[in-house]
């Protein structure tokens, strides 16, 4: 039987970490090695989730959330930046992730699923400009349908809402049963609690370990790529 299986992009099929380390080190902070980066990373996407729901997709809004997020992340750490200079570091962070590669295993995965024809698709929150640029640097295409990438600035909703997902159902025409959809992401709010919203099964990538809630409703967890080749593998092989 085939099974559904929908990723997140950042931090789920590549590590948006590199990008981040390139561009604080260009802000050449005078107390940088004093900096957790990826603490600093982590807290920097707490603030802009937080306030990504407000933006829409209006592009002065998104850029003064970005601008607001490391500047609050980094104040944190009692440092202070312009906002010309986290405009800046907005500019780099974006340049860099045009430079990002898959993390280990994940080819190897996307590769095992196509041969076991398994349905593949992805929903990820951003502009369209943006995350397509990832999907060209990844070369998604190999694996995911064009018609099976859903951006949430073109869907008009973004994650957790349930009406992205939804969308996503509609596009492929998945039945009512959920029990072969499952979604795979880092965020738990928008990648577990979303998806389970409606139904799917889902897989929490937490690679960076961030607390697991008191009552976890992720259905399986993994903290490496590694594993979570193994747990995929050991679903389709059911």
């Amino acid at each position: 039987m085939k099974n559904v299986f929908v990723f997140d992009i950042d931090d789920t099929l590549y590590d948006q970490l590199h990008a981040f380390k390139r561009a604080i080190k260009n802000l050449q902070i005078s107390s940088q090695n004093d900096l957790d980066i990826s603490s600093l990373y982590q807290l920097m996407k707490k603030y802009g989730d937080e306030t990504f729901s407000s933006t829409g997709f209006d592009q002065a809004k998104l850029r003064s959330m970005q601008i607001f997020r490391i500047k609050r992340a980094l104040q944190d750490y009692g440092v202070k930046i312009t906002n010309e200079q986290a405009l800046n570091f907005q500019l780099d962070f974006e340049k860099y992730q045009n430079d990002i590669e898959l993390f280990p295993k994940m080819e190897e995965l996307l590769n095992l699923l196509v041969a076991k024809e398994q349905v593949l698709g992805i929903i990820t929150n951003g502009t369209v400009d943006k995350q397509l640029k990832k999907v060209k640097a990844l070369k998604l295409g190999k694996w995911v349908p064009k018609n099976n990438i859903l951006i949430s600035e073109a869907a008009g909703v973004s994650k957790p809402e349930k009406a992205i997902f939804k969308c996503f159902e509609n596009k492929l025409f998945l039945p009512l049963e959920k029990q072969n959809v499952f979604y795979v992401g880092d965020n738990y709010l928008n990648d577990i609690i979303g998806p389970k919203s409606v139904g799917w099964n889902t897989i929490w990538a937490n690679y960076r370990e961030y607390n697991k809630p008191i009552e976890c409703v992720a259905d399986y967890i993994v903290q490496e790529p590694k594993s979570l080749y193994t747990t995929i593998t050991k679903l389709i092989d059911k």
